[in-house]
């Protein structure tokens, strides 16, 4: 049986704006396998989000988290459509808020006292137990300044995945696909993190771990974007369950593993609840606020490691028309949203030779999530990422990006995982 709408999400991205948000580049799993939730623990590396689900019938308590922020209200983002990589979205445009409970969507959202390790205006959270889970709809403190909200539950979610890659296995006889859409924010000072720090693990009706693979999943949830504090994203995780795990399937979910604060536990089913609000701009006590509010700027030469240095050497601009006229199979960005460009030159200085791949560049806009460089398609003039660069060499070409209509965005770069992103501007 469903737990909630036949019908696929929208779509998977962070919340908070008044435009649709770009597409999220389809992954090839609809979860996270062991295997990677091995390495990032070993690693430590700021990436590991996995995914649980638990049965049970205890009757522990739910518990207020420690809460951050100064008893203020926020309100909420007024839009009705959903963004995807860089903007959060509204409940009305994800699965299923059309089959909650009724009630009438929230529109504020109530912060806590302030928190020396989270950045003022973080939402409120709650720490449930297996038997007293968070009430779906309702925010979670999972802790590490990471917020979980569950939005929406598909039950038998089998015919939505089969339909979305003809190269899905179905499940295991006596078994079905259920979708659980959430919403992931994070709160935390240090920036930017991975989405993929979070780790969520799942049982079933006899507590063992229920397995998440599902293979590739409509709206999927976009973990391995970077987030700025106040960034939120929203996306659907997958778990291969039995008819009698979805009336009592919980979720469960840990900011740190390293950070000692257990398993927070969160109830499913359909809600009519919004996600959670992001908080827009950099944040007054973000760690990158001072990097990216006095950015490199426009035309400066900026070592970012490992030899390699990096100038703007031009405005970014709406590459929208350039880029469609590029290549036939090339797709429009999705509305309200363009394709920038931004010429950079890439320098390098480092003895031999080196390749443009070492080099990571990305982009932040005021949804303080990463944005989408890899929806553009085939770019007019863009940097070649697999260029061999001998010492004393130089490349220039346009990194391309999706972003909101009208949004300013700051780009940041490294070559190195030992040292921070250096930050640049774009205007």
């Amino acid at each position: 049986p469903s737990a909630g709408p036949s019908a696929a999400p929208p779509f998977s991205g962070p919340v908070g704006y008044t435009t649709p948000p770009p597409p999220v580049t389809t992954s090839t799993s609809g979860g996270f396998p062991k295997w990677i939730i091995a390495v990032a623990l070993v690693a430590v590396a700021a990436i590991g989000i996995g995914v649980a689900v638990v049965i049970s019938d205890g009757d522990d308590t739910t518990t207020d988290a420690p809460r951050d922020s100064s008893l203020t209200t926020v309100t909420a983002p007024s839009s009705t459509t959903p963004a995807t990589g860089d903007q959060p979205s509204t409940s009305d445009t994800t699965a299923g808020t059309t089959a909650g409970t009724g009630d009438p969507a929230p529109t504020t959202v109530v912060t806590a006292p302030p928190n020396a390790n989270e950045v003022a205006g973080a939402p409120a959270g709650q720490r449930g137990t297996i038997g007293s889970p968070v009430p779906a709809g309702e925010i979670a403190d999972i802790g590490a300044g990471w917020r979980l909200q569950v939005l929406d539950t598909i039950g038998d979610a089998t015919a939505l995945i089969a339909a979305e890659n003809q190269f899905n296995d179905p499940p295991p006889p006596g078994s079905q696909f259920t979708l659980v859409r959430v919403a992931l924010g994070y709160f935390g000072k240090d920036e930017p993190v991975s989405a993929f720090q979070p780790t969520i693990s799942a049982v079933g009706t006899d507590h063992t771990e229920l397995d998440n693979y599902c293979g590739v999943i409509p709206e999927e949830m976009p973990i391995f974007r970077d987030v700025f504090a106040g960034g939120v994203l929203v996306g659907n995780l997958c778990f291969i369950t039995t008819a009698a795990d979805v009336p009592v399937l919980k979720l469960y979910g840990v900011g740190d593993y390293f950070d000692g604060g257990g398993e927070v536990f969160l109830a499913t089913g359909p809600t009519s609840a919004p996600p959670m609000a992001p908080l827009l701009g950099p944040r007054p006590d973000g760690a990158a606020l001072d990097e990216r509010t006095n950015a490199t700027s426009l035309g400066t030469s900026a070592v970012v490691g490992e030899g390699w240095s990096i100038a703007v050497t031009g405005p970014a601009r709406d590459i929208t028309p350039a880029v469609l006229a590029e290549n036939s199979f090339n797709e429009p960005p999705p509305d309200g949203y363009v394709f920038v460009g931004v010429d950079v030159t890439y320098s390098f200085a480092g003895g031999g030779s080196g390749s443009t791949f070492d080099v990571t560049a990305k982009a932040v806009g005021d949804g303080n999530v990463e944005l989408d460089g890899n929806a553009c398609g085939v770019v007019p003039g863009g940097l070649d990422p697999f260029a061999d660069v001998f010492d004393g060499g130089t490349i220039s070409g346009v990194l391309c990006f999706v972003v909101p209509a009208g949004q300013s965005i700051t780009l940041y770069a490294t070559a190195s995982y030992d040292l921070a992103p250096v930050y640049f501007a774009t205007a």
